[in-house]
């Protein structure tokens, strides 16, 4: 868990350097307040140790994870029996044109809280260039900070393409909208922008990760909670992987697993073992090998992963989603963990975090403890890498790790658990789904990518990485919708490629001139 002076330092300094863009691209009551203080009421920036601090407030508080969920083929809807029926779940989850609500993990609040983000980056960046007449050891400590808040704006802007923008293709990116990415800090109130292209939004997010790689250092007192070499080589290999650079998504991978990749994937039969409470609370933790990168962010996705009325069912997850019985055969033993039923299925995956404001301990702000960047997500990034270099033997070894450090019925002397390459080619080459990246796949490769996404899809249910897969190979999405107290029933699709991957913007950045998503004119009324 964050420790409280470090989420007390980072609400402060991402007030204090809220820039005027909250007023242009995200207008609400709390951005709103940046204008009670005087221009002069802002932190002193004129050491590294503020600087540092200041670079707390360049990671988003808020989170994508219950909202990629929610947009994903994991997710159905599970009647009126269900506790929680907000509307704006309703509307991310039938591909709704807009979501009005600005609640912390909507889509408006993860837009709010990623530009934020970004103006804090580029406030502490502006602040380094200023200082001078530094030490070597100083100077050193000031390039490895700009390597942060590079890598911070890199990382703020990806979320924004992975969210708001189509997904990638170089053959129509130049073609495709992109999104604002300031580099300075606002000093204009209602400051216009353009979104430019899907091309230019990625050409900065690659200038600033490779321009902060270099730099990046390790000298923090809590380093899981920052970039740090290891971390940012984690978000470069998603990063490169959703370019479709092989290369680089090897290259940083092995940086981001180490000598010993196995000791970086979870101990899963660990966490099998342990209370409902005790995974919860042990999931996210900094402790972990496992756990490249975490966060606590604001957010309610500790309990409305499993409660929400648009959530993973029973069904899904034993249909759709646990291995056995897939490539690797009947008979097998995972031991996912499953807590609440179906009403309220969850996997023990988000501990809630209380800060309260006041004495009584009446009100208070609800974090969520996240994974940002696991060992397990790089090392399937890197078997996807080796399989489209065409060496599937590596490829078979890292997916032979997981199995090995997740399953708990796990016997190395069982051919049951053992992945091999005519396993996967028996198997896949009789599914019928269609994977369309913007890259050819060969028959082989078609394979292997579906085994390595079916593999992820089990790893990080309810932690939303599965909408990224869906975008990246154009899958197709059917979600169900019950009106009428559950007595009428229509359906809501995404068809592979829908220009509806992309979320809709705020409808307050619309009022700002800022060109609005194609597409939602397909989206059925959910009433």
């Amino acid at each position: 868990m964050m420790s409280k002076n470090d989420m007390k330092t980072s609400r402060i300094y991402k007030f204090l350097a809220g820039s005027l863009l909250c007023l242009t691209i995200s207008v609400t009551a709390g951005c709103n307040k940046f204008l009670d203080h005087a221009p002069d009421d802002r932190a002193d920036l004129t050491s590294l140790s503020n600087i540092k601090e200041l670079l707390t407030a360049a990671y988003p508080d808020n989170s994508y994870q219950l909202l990629y969920d929610l947009r994903s083929d994991n997710s159905d809807d599970k009647g009126m029996r269900a506790w929680s029926q907000s509307q704006w779940l309703r509307e991310v989850y039938a591909f709704q044109p807009q979501c009005d609500n600005t609640y912390q993990d909507s889509p408006s609040g993860y837009w709010r809280a990623l530009y934020w983000a970004t103006s804090s980056a580029n406030q502490a960046l502006v602040a380094l260039d200023e200082l001078e007449d530094l030490s070597p050891s100083e100077k050193v400590v000031a390039d490895e900070l700009r390597g942060e808040a590079l890598v911070c704006r890199a990382y703020d802007g990806y979320m924004l393409a992975q969210t708001f923008c189509r997904p990638y293709d170089p053959s129509t990116a130049d073609q495709m909208l992109g999104l604002p990415y300031p580099k300075t800090p606002e000093n204009e109130l209602l400051k216009q922008y353009t979104r430019g292209t899907l091309k230019e939004l990625y050409d900065n997010i690659k200038k600033d990760f490779d321009e902060g790689y270099a730099l990046i250092g390790s000298d923090y007192d809590q380093p899981k909670y920052h970039f740090t070499k290891t971390s940012a080589a984690a978000f470069g290999s998603r990063l490169y992987r959703t370019l479709g650079d092989w290369d680089k998504v090897i290259e940083l991978s092995r940086v981001a697993l180490g000598s010993d990749p196995a000791a970086k994937v979870r101990d899963y039969p660990r966490f099998a073992k342990m209370t409902w409470a005790g995974s919860k609370a042990a999931w996210s933790l900094p402790e972990e090998k496992c756990n490249l990168m975490v966060s606590s962010c604001l957010s309610n996705a500790h309990y409305l992963c499993g409660d929400s009325r648009y959530s993973m069912t029973v069904s899904i997850f034993n249909k759709e989603v646990q291995p056995n019985g897939g490539f690797l055969g009947s008979g097998l033993t995972h031991g996912m963990r499953q807590y609440g039923g179906d009403l309220y299925l969850n996997f023990a995956k988000h501990p809630e975090y209380k800060q309260y404001t006041n004495s009584l301990k009446t009100n208070w702000y609800a974090y969520t403890g996240f994974v940002i960047f696991s060992g397990e997500e790089v090392l399937f990034n890197l078997a996807e890498a080796y399989a489209m270099k065409g060496d599937f033997a590596k490829s078979n070894d890292l997916m032979q790790i997981f199995v090995a450090r997740w399953f708990t019925g796990y016997s190395p002397h069982s051919y049951l658990y053992k992945v091999d390459t005519s396993k996967i080619m028996d198997f896949y080459e009789k599914d019928s789904r269609v994977f369309k990246p913007f890259y050819p796949l060969t028959a082989e490769q078609t394979c292997y990518v579906k085994a390595i996404t079916d593999l992820r899809r089990f790893a990080f249910v309810q932690e939303g990485l599965r909408w990224l897969d869906i975008r990246h190979y154009n899958l197709p999405v059917k979600h169900k919708l019950l009106h009428d107290n559950d007595r009428r029933t229509t359906i809501h699709e995404l068809e592979p490629g829908d220009p509806r991957y992309a979320f809709q913007l705020p409808s307050s950045v619309l009022g700002y001139e800022l060109e609005p998503n194609p597409g939602y004119d397909k989206s059925l009324p959910i009433d």
